[in-house]
Protein backbone atom coordinates (compact mmCIF):
# COMPACT_ATOMS: atom_id res chain seq x y z
CA UNK A 1 0.00 0.00 0.00
CA UNK A 2 1.53 3.30 -1.05
CA UNK A 3 1.43 6.52 0.84
CA UNK A 4 -1.48 7.96 -1.14
CA UNK A 5 -3.62 4.88 -0.54
CA UNK A 6 -2.97 5.01 3.17
CA UNK A 7 -4.10 8.68 3.24
CA UNK A 8 -7.36 7.85 1.48
CA UNK A 9 -8.00 4.95 3.88
CA UNK A 10 -7.42 7.19 6.90
CA UNK A 11 -9.82 9.80 5.52
CA UNK A 12 -12.52 7.16 4.97
CA UNK A 13 -12.22 5.83 8.52
CA UNK A 14 -12.50 9.35 9.95
CA UNK A 15 -15.63 10.02 7.91
CA UNK A 16 -17.13 6.74 9.11
CA UNK A 17 -16.47 7.67 12.74
CA UNK A 18 -17.95 11.14 12.34
CA UNK A 19 -21.00 9.77 10.51
CA UNK A 20 -21.61 7.19 13.21
CA UNK A 21 -21.39 9.83 15.91
CA UNK A 22 -23.84 12.04 14.04
CA UNK A 23 -26.24 9.16 13.62
CA UNK A 24 -25.99 8.53 17.33
CA UNK A 25 -26.84 12.14 18.10
CA UNK A 26 -29.88 12.00 15.80
CA UNK A 27 -31.11 8.56 16.83
CA UNK A 28 -30.59 8.95 20.55
CA UNK A 29 -33.46 11.39 21.22
CA UNK A 30 -35.79 9.26 19.12
CA UNK A 31 -34.81 6.15 21.07
CA UNK A 32 -35.26 7.93 24.32
CA UNK A 33 -38.67 9.16 23.18
CA UNK A 34 -39.62 5.65 22.13
CA UNK A 35 -38.71 4.36 25.56
CA UNK A 36 -40.71 7.18 27.19
CA UNK A 37 -37.90 8.20 29.48
CA UNK A 38 -36.35 11.32 27.89
CA UNK A 39 -39.01 14.09 27.38
CA UNK A 40 -41.14 15.25 30.33
CA UNK A 41 -44.92 15.50 29.78
CA UNK A 42 -46.10 18.86 28.36
CA UNK A 43 -48.01 20.92 30.91
CA UNK A 44 -51.38 21.94 29.51
CA UNK A 45 -54.60 23.47 30.79
CA UNK A 46 -57.77 21.52 30.14
CA UNK A 47 -61.50 22.13 30.30
CA UNK A 48 -64.44 19.82 29.87
CA UNK A 49 -66.75 20.09 26.86
CA UNK A 50 -70.12 20.93 28.36
CA UNK A 51 -73.69 20.51 27.20
CA UNK A 52 -75.27 23.88 27.96
CA UNK A 53 -78.09 26.20 26.96
CA UNK A 54 -76.88 28.76 24.45
CA UNK A 55 -78.72 31.91 23.50
CA UNK A 56 -79.20 32.37 19.77
CA UNK A 57 -79.24 35.63 17.87
CA UNK A 58 -79.53 37.02 14.38
CA UNK A 59 -77.03 39.84 13.98
CA UNK A 60 -77.20 42.85 11.69
CA UNK A 61 -76.13 46.46 11.40
CA UNK A 62 -78.22 49.60 11.15
CA UNK A 63 -78.84 53.21 12.08
CA UNK A 64 -80.82 54.95 14.79
CA UNK A 65 -83.70 57.22 13.79
CA UNK A 66 -85.76 59.52 16.00
CA UNK A 67 -89.40 58.78 16.62
CA UNK A 68 -90.20 62.29 15.32
CA UNK A 69 -87.75 64.58 13.58
CA UNK A 70 -88.28 67.40 11.11
CA UNK A 71 -86.65 70.44 9.57
CA UNK A 72 -89.17 73.11 10.61
CA UNK A 73 -90.04 74.96 7.36
CA UNK A 74 -91.55 78.31 6.45
CA UNK A 75 -95.04 77.74 5.07
CA UNK A 76 -95.15 81.09 3.19
CA UNK A 77 -92.54 83.54 2.06
CA UNK A 78 -91.73 86.64 4.05
CA UNK A 79 -89.18 88.59 6.05
CA UNK A 80 -88.20 87.30 9.49
CA UNK A 81 -89.38 89.86 12.03
CA UNK A 82 -88.67 87.92 15.25
CA UNK A 83 -86.71 84.82 16.25
CA UNK A 84 -88.32 83.51 19.41
CA UNK A 85 -86.24 80.40 20.17
CA UNK A 86 -82.82 79.48 21.53
CA UNK A 87 -80.85 76.82 19.58
CA UNK A 88 -80.60 73.58 21.53
CA UNK A 89 -83.56 74.38 23.78
CA UNK A 90 -86.47 72.10 24.57
CA UNK A 91 -89.79 73.35 23.22
CA UNK A 92 -93.43 72.34 23.47
CA UNK A 93 -95.85 71.63 20.66
CA UNK A 94 -97.45 74.87 19.46
CA UNK A 95 -94.69 77.14 20.76
CA UNK A 96 -93.95 80.02 18.34
CA UNK A 97 -90.41 79.79 16.99
CA UNK A 98 -90.26 82.45 14.25
CA UNK A 99 -92.50 85.40 13.44
CA UNK A 100 -92.59 86.61 9.84
CA UNK A 101 -93.59 90.15 8.96
CA UNK A 102 -97.41 90.19 8.98
CA UNK A 103 -98.19 93.93 8.87
CA UNK A 104 -100.22 93.74 5.61
CA UNK A 105 -102.26 90.82 6.93
CA UNK A 106 -102.91 92.65 10.20
CA UNK A 107 -104.43 95.51 8.16
CA UNK A 108 -106.58 93.07 6.20
CA UNK A 109 -107.66 91.51 9.47
CA UNK A 110 -108.98 94.80 10.85
CA UNK A 111 -110.80 95.61 7.60
CA UNK A 112 -112.41 92.20 7.26
CA UNK A 113 -113.36 92.10 10.93
CA UNK A 114 -115.30 95.32 10.45
CA UNK A 115 -116.91 94.06 7.23
CA UNK A 116 -118.00 90.86 8.91
CA UNK A 117 -119.52 92.78 11.86
CA UNK A 118 -121.44 94.99 9.43
CA UNK A 119 -122.62 91.95 7.47
CA UNK A 120 -123.77 90.27 10.67
CA UNK A 121 -125.79 93.37 11.71
CA UNK A 122 -127.41 93.57 8.26
CA UNK A 123 -128.28 89.86 8.39
CA UNK A 124 -129.90 90.13 11.81
CA UNK A 125 -131.92 93.23 10.78
CA UNK A 126 -133.16 91.54 7.62
CA UNK A 127 -134.22 88.46 9.61
CA UNK A 128 -136.40 90.69 11.84
CA UNK A 129 -138.00 92.47 8.88
CA UNK A 130 -138.94 89.35 6.88
CA UNK A 131 -141.79 88.28 9.25
CA UNK A 132 -143.15 91.84 9.08
CA UNK A 133 -143.00 91.68 5.26
CA UNK A 134 -140.70 94.71 5.34
CA UNK A 135 -137.98 92.68 3.62
CA UNK A 136 -138.15 89.92 1.05
CA UNK A 137 -136.74 86.41 1.25
CA UNK A 138 -134.33 87.35 -1.54
CA UNK A 139 -132.93 90.21 0.54
CA UNK A 140 -132.43 87.79 3.45
CA UNK A 141 -130.53 85.38 1.24
CA UNK A 142 -128.33 88.19 -0.07
CA UNK A 143 -127.57 89.32 3.50
CA UNK A 144 -126.70 85.74 4.45
CA UNK A 145 -124.35 85.40 1.46
CA UNK A 146 -122.63 88.71 2.29
CA UNK A 147 -122.07 87.54 5.85
CA UNK A 148 -120.73 84.17 4.74
CA UNK A 149 -118.37 85.84 2.27
CA UNK A 150 -117.03 88.22 4.90
CA UNK A 151 -116.55 85.30 7.31
CA UNK A 152 -114.61 83.32 4.69
CA UNK A 153 -112.31 86.24 3.87
CA UNK A 154 -111.66 86.77 7.56
CA UNK A 155 -110.77 83.11 8.08
CA UNK A 156 -108.40 83.24 5.10
CA UNK A 157 -106.49 86.18 6.56
CA UNK A 158 -106.43 84.55 10.00
CA UNK A 159 -104.96 81.39 8.46
CA UNK A 160 -102.31 83.47 6.67
CA UNK A 161 -101.42 85.14 9.96
CA UNK A 162 -101.06 81.69 11.54
CA UNK A 163 -98.74 80.62 8.73
CA UNK A 164 -96.51 83.57 9.49
CA UNK A 165 -96.27 82.43 13.12
CA UNK A 166 -94.07 79.36 12.65
CA UNK A 167 -94.66 76.96 15.54
CA UNK A 168 -93.15 73.70 16.84
CA UNK A 169 -95.25 70.80 15.54
CA UNK A 170 -94.41 68.57 18.54
CA UNK A 171 -92.40 68.46 21.75
CA UNK A 172 -88.68 68.12 21.17
CA UNK A 173 -85.21 69.64 21.16
CA UNK A 174 -84.19 72.30 18.66
CA UNK A 175 -81.01 72.10 16.64
CA UNK A 176 -78.80 74.75 15.04
CA UNK A 177 -80.50 77.92 13.78
CA UNK A 178 -80.51 78.18 9.97
CA UNK A 179 -81.75 81.77 9.55
CA UNK A 180 -81.11 85.27 10.85
CA UNK A 181 -83.23 88.23 11.83
CA UNK A 182 -84.36 90.25 8.80
CA UNK A 183 -83.67 87.43 6.36
CA UNK A 184 -86.20 86.85 3.58
CA UNK A 185 -87.30 83.23 3.38
CA UNK A 186 -89.39 81.38 0.85
CA UNK A 187 -91.97 78.69 1.40
CA UNK A 188 -90.27 75.42 2.27
CA UNK A 189 -86.98 76.93 3.52
CA UNK A 190 -85.71 75.09 6.64
CA UNK A 191 -85.44 77.33 9.70
CA UNK A 192 -84.28 74.90 12.43
CA UNK A 193 -84.34 71.17 13.13
CA UNK A 194 -86.63 69.69 15.77
CA UNK A 195 -86.08 66.21 17.20
CA UNK A 196 -88.04 64.10 19.65
CA UNK A 197 -85.57 61.35 20.65
CA UNK A 198 -87.24 60.04 23.80
CA UNK A 199 -88.11 57.03 21.69
CA UNK A 200 -85.83 55.86 18.88
CA UNK A 201 -86.14 53.46 15.98
CA UNK A 202 -83.25 51.14 15.11
CA UNK A 203 -83.41 50.34 11.40
CA UNK A 204 -81.53 47.06 10.91
CA UNK A 205 -80.95 44.87 7.86
CA UNK A 206 -80.65 41.07 7.88
CA UNK A 207 -80.24 38.49 5.10
CA UNK A 208 -83.49 37.30 3.54
CA UNK A 209 -82.84 33.81 4.97
CA UNK A 210 -83.60 35.22 8.43
CA UNK A 211 -87.20 36.07 7.56
CA UNK A 212 -88.81 32.79 8.78
CA UNK A 213 -87.32 33.27 12.26
CA UNK A 214 -88.56 36.84 12.72
CA UNK A 215 -91.64 37.76 14.72
CA UNK A 216 -92.94 41.05 16.04
CA UNK A 217 -92.13 41.90 19.68
CA UNK A 218 -88.92 39.84 19.69
CA UNK A 219 -86.22 41.28 21.94
CA UNK A 220 -83.42 43.16 20.20
CA UNK A 221 -80.05 43.91 21.85
CA UNK A 222 -78.24 46.97 20.50
CA UNK A 223 -74.61 48.07 20.85
CA UNK A 224 -73.12 51.42 19.79
CA UNK A 225 -69.49 52.50 19.51
CA UNK A 226 -70.04 55.47 21.83
CA UNK A 227 -70.74 53.17 24.82
CA UNK A 228 -68.43 50.12 24.64
CA UNK A 229 -69.76 47.21 26.67
CA UNK A 230 -73.22 48.70 27.22
CA UNK A 231 -76.22 46.90 25.76
CA UNK A 232 -79.46 48.74 24.96
CA UNK A 233 -82.68 46.75 24.84
CA UNK A 234 -85.36 47.20 22.20
CA UNK A 235 -88.40 45.46 20.78
CA UNK A 236 -88.94 44.40 17.18
CA UNK A 237 -91.88 46.55 16.13
CA UNK A 238 -91.92 46.40 12.31
CA UNK A 239 -90.79 43.87 9.70
CA UNK A 240 -90.63 45.22 6.15
CA UNK A 241 -92.96 42.98 4.10
CA UNK A 242 -90.83 43.35 0.97
CA UNK A 243 -87.34 41.92 0.42
CA UNK A 244 -84.87 44.35 -1.15
CA UNK A 245 -84.51 43.30 -4.78
CA UNK A 246 -81.01 44.76 -5.05
CA UNK A 247 -79.53 43.58 -1.73
CA UNK A 248 -81.72 40.54 -0.95
CA UNK A 249 -82.08 41.72 2.63
CA UNK A 250 -85.03 42.33 4.92
CA UNK A 251 -85.37 45.59 6.83
CA UNK A 252 -86.40 45.60 10.47
CA UNK A 253 -87.34 48.40 12.82
CA UNK A 254 -86.89 48.04 16.57
CA UNK A 255 -88.33 50.49 19.09
CA UNK A 256 -85.86 51.62 21.77
CA UNK A 257 -86.60 53.61 24.91
CA UNK A 258 -84.19 56.54 25.22
CA UNK A 259 -85.49 58.25 28.35
CA UNK A 260 -81.95 58.98 29.61
CA UNK A 261 -80.95 60.59 26.30
CA UNK A 262 -77.83 58.46 25.91
CA UNK A 263 -78.52 57.62 22.27
CA UNK A 264 -78.80 60.04 19.38
CA UNK A 265 -80.41 59.72 15.93
CA UNK A 266 -77.93 58.80 13.22
CA UNK A 267 -75.77 56.54 15.41
CA UNK A 268 -74.44 53.33 13.88
CA UNK A 269 -75.69 50.25 15.75
CA UNK A 270 -75.01 46.53 15.87
CA UNK A 271 -78.28 44.74 16.50
CA UNK A 272 -78.98 41.19 17.64
CA UNK A 273 -82.49 39.76 17.40
CA UNK A 274 -83.07 37.14 20.11
CA UNK A 275 -84.20 33.66 19.00
CA UNK A 276 -85.33 30.72 21.17
CA UNK A 277 -82.35 29.35 23.12
CA UNK A 278 -80.59 26.16 22.05
CA UNK A 279 -80.66 23.67 24.94
CA UNK A 280 -78.40 20.86 23.63
CA UNK A 281 -75.31 22.78 22.54
CA UNK A 282 -71.83 21.40 23.28
CA UNK A 283 -69.44 24.24 24.07
CA UNK A 284 -65.70 24.58 24.71
CA UNK A 285 -63.54 27.64 25.45
CA UNK A 286 -62.60 29.56 22.34
CA UNK A 287 -58.88 29.10 23.07
CA UNK A 288 -59.26 25.34 22.56
CA UNK A 289 -59.84 25.67 18.81
CA UNK A 290 -56.87 25.39 16.45
CA UNK A 291 -57.58 26.83 13.00
CA UNK A 292 -55.74 25.64 9.90
CA UNK A 293 -56.24 25.09 6.19
CA UNK A 294 -56.97 21.43 6.89
CA UNK A 295 -59.88 22.31 9.18
CA UNK A 296 -60.65 23.26 12.77
CA UNK A 297 -59.38 20.91 15.45
CA UNK A 298 -58.90 20.48 19.20
CA UNK A 299 -56.61 18.34 21.33
CA UNK A 300 -58.33 16.11 23.85
CA UNK A 301 -56.64 14.45 26.82
CA UNK A 302 -57.00 10.66 27.06
CA UNK A 303 -55.32 7.99 29.25
CA UNK A 304 -51.95 6.91 27.87
CA UNK A 305 -51.79 3.42 26.32
CA UNK A 306 -48.61 2.50 28.24
CA UNK A 307 -47.10 3.46 31.54
CA UNK A 308 -50.08 5.38 32.94
CA UNK A 309 -50.48 9.14 32.69
CA UNK A 310 -52.17 11.01 29.87
CA UNK A 311 -51.57 11.70 26.20
CA UNK A 312 -52.95 14.14 23.65
CA UNK A 313 -55.11 13.23 20.69
CA UNK A 314 -55.98 15.63 17.86
CA UNK A 315 -59.66 15.65 16.87
CA UNK A 316 -61.11 17.56 13.94
CA UNK A 317 -64.35 19.38 14.76
CA UNK A 318 -67.00 21.53 13.15
CA UNK A 319 -67.13 24.84 15.02
CA UNK A 320 -70.34 26.82 15.14
CA UNK A 321 -71.33 30.20 16.57
CA UNK A 322 -69.23 32.01 19.15
CA UNK A 323 -70.31 34.09 22.11
CA UNK A 324 -68.90 35.13 25.48
CA UNK A 325 -65.60 33.28 24.96
CA UNK A 326 -67.24 29.95 24.10
CA UNK A 327 -67.57 28.06 20.81
CA UNK A 328 -70.43 25.73 19.95
CA UNK A 329 -69.11 22.42 18.58
CA UNK A 330 -71.51 21.06 15.98
CA UNK A 331 -69.59 17.85 15.36
CA UNK A 332 -66.57 15.97 16.73
CA UNK A 333 -66.91 16.12 20.55
CA UNK A 334 -69.07 14.61 23.24
CA UNK A 335 -70.04 16.14 26.58
CA UNK A 336 -67.30 15.53 29.16
CA UNK A 337 -64.37 15.33 26.70
CA UNK A 338 -61.32 17.04 28.18
CA UNK A 339 -59.98 19.60 25.71
CA UNK A 340 -56.68 21.43 25.90
CA UNK A 341 -57.23 25.18 26.26
CA UNK A 342 -53.56 26.30 26.26
CA UNK A 343 -50.22 24.78 25.41
CA UNK A 344 -51.30 23.22 22.09
CA UNK A 345 -48.30 24.43 20.09
CA UNK A 346 -46.02 21.58 21.24
CA UNK A 347 -48.64 18.87 21.00
CA UNK A 348 -49.20 16.06 18.53
CA UNK A 349 -51.24 12.87 18.69
CA UNK A 350 -49.69 10.58 21.28
CA UNK A 351 -47.67 13.31 23.07
CA UNK A 352 -47.47 12.88 26.85
CA UNK A 353 -49.26 15.65 28.74
CA UNK A 354 -49.70 16.74 32.34
CA UNK A 355 -53.15 18.34 32.65
CA UNK A 356 -53.71 21.32 34.92
CA UNK A 357 -56.82 23.15 36.02
CA UNK A 358 -55.60 26.65 35.19
CA UNK A 359 -55.11 28.35 31.85
CA UNK A 360 -51.39 28.90 31.30
CA UNK A 361 -52.13 31.86 29.02
CA UNK A 362 -54.03 33.72 31.74
CA UNK A 363 -51.32 32.92 34.27
CA UNK A 364 -48.71 34.44 31.94
CA UNK A 365 -50.80 37.61 31.54
CA UNK A 366 -51.26 37.89 35.31
CA UNK A 367 -47.50 37.59 35.93
CA UNK A 368 -46.81 40.33 33.37
CA UNK A 369 -49.32 42.65 34.98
Amino acid sequence: MNKQSRAWLGFGLAALVVGGAGYGLIAKPGAAHAQGGGMPPAKVAVAAAQKTQVARFLGGIGTLEANRQVEVPAEVEGRIAKILFTPGAEVRAGQVLVQLNDAPEQGDLERLTAQRANARALLERTRRLVPQQAATQEQLEQAQAAFDQASGELRRVQALLEQKRIKAPFDGVLGIRRVNLGQFVRAGDALVSLTDSRTLFANITLPETALPALKRNQQVALAVDAYPGRVFQGRLSTIEPQIGSDTRTVRLQATVDNADGALAPGMFVNGRVALPARTDAITVPETAITYSTHGDSVFIVVPAEKGGGFSAQQVFVKAGERQDGLVVIEKGLSPGDKVVTSGQLRLYTGAAVAPGDKDTLSLTQESKS
